[in-house]
Formats: structure tokens, C-alpha cells, sequence
């Protein structure tokens, strides 16, 4: 599987998980989970944007990619204002911002890892 299915899988995933309903049982489901839902929004942010760097070979684009996770993050706020039993929360569009900085600087440290070192 390549990187770009990955991201986009991921991005499905962030999606649907972000516009069922409150009480769908995949909701249901990860609320079971011994975590906050505020450290799922964090992660799976930075998921999104450490992956988007690698979909493409240019560094800056994959920045840019990498930035637009904090729109769709912003989005997905607005849309959950339209599910039954979802809300809008300033909060976490914060979390998916911060998130999608955490991803892209882990991102940019391994990139930097990997480029060759003059001699």
C-alpha cells in the first residue's frame, strides 16, 4: 500500500469518524476507549499531517498539504453542527490545529533525518 492510500484512507477515517452521529455504534464504540476524546482529535490530526508530508516529494508542498489538514479540521467542526448529537467546539478545532503543528514538525525532523549530510 502506498503512502498517499494510507493518507487518504486516513483521511476517510477522520471523516466519517467526525460526522456520524452521536450515537452510531462506531461512536459508541470509541467512546469506550480509556482515552480522551480531545487526545483522538490531537492525533489524529497529526496522523493526517506527519503522512501528508510524505505523499509528495517536494518538501514545501507537503508543508502546504500538511496546513490544509487544519481547514479540513475547521470543517469538520462546521459539519458536526449538522449530526444529531454532535456539536461545534472552538476547542477542538484548536486540538486538530495543534495537532496538525505536532505532525508536521515530527515530519520535518525525520525528513531532515533522512536527507544525506555533506562531507
Amino acid at each position: 500500500m502506498t503512502i498517499r492510500i494510507v493518507w487518504i484512507v486516513s483521511i476517510l477515517l477522520v471523516v466519517s469518524g467526525s460526522l456520524l452521529p452521536a450515537n452510531s455504534a462506531p461512536i459508541r464504540v470509541v467512546g469506550l476507549l480509556p482515552v480522551s476524546l480531545k487526545v483522538l482529535h490531537f492525533c489524529g490530526y497529526a496522523w493526517l499531517a506527519l503522512v501528508s508530508l510524505f505523499t509528495v516529494t517536494r518538501r514545501s508542498t507537503g508543508v502546504w498539504i500538511a496546513l490544509a489538514m487544519i481547514l479540513l479540521g475547521v470543517a469538520m467542526e462546521f459539519g458536526q453542527r449538522l449530526i444529531p448529537g454532535r456539536a461545534f467546539a472552538l476547542r477542538d478545532m484548536a486540538i486538530n490545529g495543534a495537532g496538525v503543528l505536532a505532525g508536521i514538525a515530527i515530519g520535518l525532523y525525520f525528513l531532515a533525518q533522512k536527507r544525506p549530510r555533506p562531507a
